[in-house]
This record gives C-alpha cells, structure tokens and sequence, in this order.
C-alpha cells in the first residue's frame, strides 16, 4: 500500500478514536453531573419528606409554640401592669326639703358627711427617667375628678405617692407618676399604624379588681369612629377587639405578638354592662403623642383650623360633581380664625391635607388635632368643580369651643304661603325659608321642623319663590341634587335625589 494513502488512513483512524474519546468523556462527566444533581434533590425531597412525617408526628408542636409565645409575654408583660384605685370626696346632697326641715328644728343648716367614691382601673408603666421616676399611662375616665390615686403593683407592692401628670379627656388618656428605687420593667410601644384586622391581641389589666389578668383575641376592626360612650371620647380612631376587657381592665395594655403595647384599653359596647365580644382600645400611636405632651407641657394644646365640618356622602360628591371618594365639607367658617383667614369657605370639600387623603370628618379632625399650634399646613380643597391649594397656619383650639348663636327670632313675621317639594313642607319667614314638616328620604335624613332651607343645587333660597324656582329647575332630576339647611346657626350639606324623593 502506497505510504501516503497508509498515513490517510491513519489520519482518519485516529480523528476518529479523538472523536470518540471526546464523546465517550461528555457520557461520562454528564452523567456523573446528573447522578449529582438527582442525588443532591433526593436528598433535599428526602429532608422535606423527614420534615413533614415530622411534623404529621408532632401534630400539636406549632399550638405549643404559640402557647409558650403567649405564656412568655405574659411572663414579660404583667410586671409592667398596675392596678390603680381613683378615690374622690363627694358631699352627698339631701332633699331641700330635708334641709330646710333640719334648719327649722336645730337652727342651722345640716351638712350631710363627705362619702369617698372609689374607682378601680388599670395601667401600664411605658417610661422610666434619670431619677427613678415611673410613668404609669391609663384612662383619663380612671382618675377622673380623683382626690387620692394608689398603685399596686403584681408582687402586691402598694404605692401611695402617685401624682398626676396630666389628662386628656378628648382621648381619654392620662399620664401618671411615681418614684421607686426599685427597678420595674418598662413595656416596650409598638406601632399601632401597621396593626391589621386579624392580628394577635392580648389585653392585661384587672377586671372586676382581679389583677394581672391576661386575655387573648384577634383585632378585629380598625379606625372605629362614632361609638357612643358614656365616657367619651369625642377623638375617636379605636383598635377593635374581641379580647375580653371588662370593667377593671379600661387603661390597661393591649399587646401584639411581640409583646409591645399597640393600643390603650378603654371601653366595651355591650347591651349587659359585662363583655360582649367588642372592646376598644385607644392606638398606641395618638396615646403616645397625648401622653409626651402631657409630660412636657402638663396639658393638651391642639392645632385649630376654626372651621366645623361633616362626612363627604357618596350622594353629596355626586351633587357638587366630586369624584373622588372620601372628604370632609366645610359647613361653617368661624370669623377670624385660621381657617377663614386663609380664604377657605362654606361649601368647601377638604380632599387632602399636607398631601394625605382625608378620608372623612374625623381623620381630618384627629389629623389637625395632633399637630400643635402655628403649624402651617397645605389643604387640597375642592370648590366649584376645580381643586385649589391653600396653606394655613394653624391657630390654637380654645378649652371651650363658644356655641353658635341662634339664627332664630324670638318673635317672627310667618308667612301664610307654604310650599311642598322633596318631602319637605317650607313657609318664608323673616326672609327665611323655613321647614314645617318633612317625611320619607328628607326626614331619614334628619331634616326637621325648624331647618332653614339655605340652598338648593345652585340657587340660593331667601325666599318661596327661590325655592319654587329650584323646583322648577330640579325637580326631574334623576341624580342627586345638593341641598344646604341650617339649624341653630349650624350648616348641613345634604343630597336628595329630586325624581325619587
């Protein structure tokens, strides 16, 4: 065979032994790859499959974690927890009858004895300064009108020297004070801003005088508003819950999971007087801000815009062509203040403030009763269907808000004409167009004998020919119409749907 064709062959031979190597290399190396890979997720599935059979196994281990979460807490809270009993002196009063009877006979006037009025309550210790000087926070409906305060602590420690460092009754929050030279825990303040609706809760106080009481539920509403209360308070944004709170336990902690305080415990609604499932607890975050002012400044100085306002239905926004959710319209401007001196006006819609949504009548209120006064605040407002920007500085909430003077005349001329539209039965006096009976959608609504008819839509009612005007104009309406009354020099901004009323 010819040289050159054997050195060919030979090429190709081995290029192809080369070719085969390389192969025989990628089987091998891909296949142990591969072994590594099964083998290392068999062993992975292995663990998860261990860990599960585990857990089939020990069925019961996750309630036992949560059950020592809970007995640790408790461990770590109660310490912090007092009882307080409030005592007042009170001088009963007698018939004057008695009285007088008792002067006739004796010469002098009788003076029935002072009886002390005990309350019982609860409260928490939440800081401690350089001088071995405690705050305790609670209720301010705890110590309320109370002459003598005393502590006791969870070891049975009664402490007698308790002052008051100040109370808020629009928040139903107080803060008191006492030394010790022992050291006591300080419970730790959450954030009550991030609590959402079904979250751990545990309440610790003393009902019905029973101390370190610990009772465990869920949140179950937030933001609750309107509840009407024998105690007040008339600042309202509560943390609801069914951990069971009873008399005893108002002031006292409410805990997260962590163990730090989120709200302050203050009321119940109940048809018995006893637990019902609801309890409210004031959030920690507006406590806080009440109890450091209460601390610096020994009182409550709140931001004041002068101004009175109510809840932005869905129907008035549809009224005035608003389509955003949520609000608050202005339906009074006091003279002078700072409201009125920054040019915001009746009629008004206060969507946003300081670039937040306002979502009713209350956030608003909580809002700027939180800041202090001479803040400047930027308020969007929304008045004649465009939206406008305006800053105010925010004037002083006075101790007692004057009431409005009546707009109502002692003696008056009445018309004999009345009129009839909306389910509202009108007569013009002194100018006035003045409310004489009113049914269905008007009355669920609560306008009643006496209102003043201020406004329908867009026309201004001075008269019974304004108002029979704006029945001529509205009264085929199939949407809502804007309707502003007066009581008691008070606006209201209502919204009534002409063709359905």
């Amino acid at each position: 065979m010819d040289k050159s064709k054997v050195k060919t062959l030979s090429l190709k031979i081995l290029k192809l032994m080369k070719k085969k190597i390389l192969i025989a290399s990628i089987l091998i190396f891909g296949g142990i790859a591969i072994g590594m890979v099964i083998s290392s997720n068999l062993n992975i599935f292995n663990k998860a499959v261990a860990q599960t059979n585990q857990t089939e196994q020990n069925p019961q281990k996750a309630l036992l974690d949560i059950q020592e979460g809970f007995t640790q807490i408790a461990q770590m809270a109660i310490p912090s927890v007092v009882n307080i009993s409030a005592t007042n002196q009170r001088r009963i009063r007698g018939p004057s009858e008695f009285e007088e009877l008792f002067r006739r006979f004796f010469g002098e006037p009788f003076e029935f004895p002072e009886i002390p009025r005990s309350s019982l309550g609860s409260g928490f210790i939440f800081r401690k300064d350089d001088n071995n000087i405690y705050y305790v926070m609670t209720n301010h409906h705890v110590i309320k009108n109370a002459n003598k305060i005393k502590i006791t602590l969870s070891d049975g420690t009664t402490i007698d020297n308790v002052k008051i460092v100040g109370s808020d009754p629009r928040t139903d929050i107080a803060v008191l004070k006492f030394e010790s030279k022992k050291d006591l825990p300080v419970l730790k303040l959450g954030n009550s801003d991030e609590v959402r609706v079904g979250q751990w809760a545990i309440a610790i106080g003393s009902p019905f005088g029973l101390s370190s009481t610990v009772t465990v539920g869920i949140i179950s509403s937030v933001h609750r508003k309107n509840i009407a209360l024998p105690e007040g308070p008339d600042y309202q944004d509560f943390l609801q819950t069914d951990a069971a709170i009873n008399p005893g336990n108002s002031g006292g902690p409410l805990l997260n999971i962590k163990g730090e305080v989120i709200g302050v415990n203050t009321a119940i609604a109940t048809p018995t007087g006893v637990f019902a499932g609801i309890g409210f607890a004031v959030p920690i975050n507006l406590a806080k801000n009440v109890a450091e002012q209460l601390i610096s400044k020994g009182k409550i100085e709140r931001g004041y815009l002068g101004i009175r306002i109510q809840d932005l239905t869905p129907e008035l926004a549809q009224a005035i062509g608003l389509k955003e959710e949520g609000g608050a319209i202005v339906n009074q401007v006091i003279k002078g203040e700072a409201a009125d001196k920054a040019g915001i006006k009746e009629g008004d819609v206060i969507v946003e403030v300081d670039g937040k949504k306002v979502k009713d009548a209350n956030d608003l209120r909580l809002y700027i009763g939180s800041l202090p006064p001479g803040r400047e605040v930027q308020l969007k407002i929304y008045r004649d269907k465009k939206f406008l920007t305006l800053k105010v500085k925010l004037g002083k909430m006075p101790e007692q808000l004057s009431q409005a003077p009546s707009s109502r005349e002692e003696e008056s001329q009445e018309s004999s004409r009345i009129s009839s539209w909306l389910g509202i039965t009108v007569t013009e006096r002194d100018n006035n167009v003045v409310v004489l009976s009113s049914k269905g959608k008007a009355f669920e609504m609560g306008i009643r004998e006496g209102d003043i008819i201020r406004k329908i839509g867009d026309i201004e009612i001075n008269s019974l020919n304004d108002f029979e005007n704006a029945k001529k104009k509205y009264e085929k309406f199939d949407k809502p119409v804007l309707i502003v009354v007066e009581k008691d020099g008070i606006k209201r901004f209502l919204a009534i749907t002409p063709s359905s009323s």
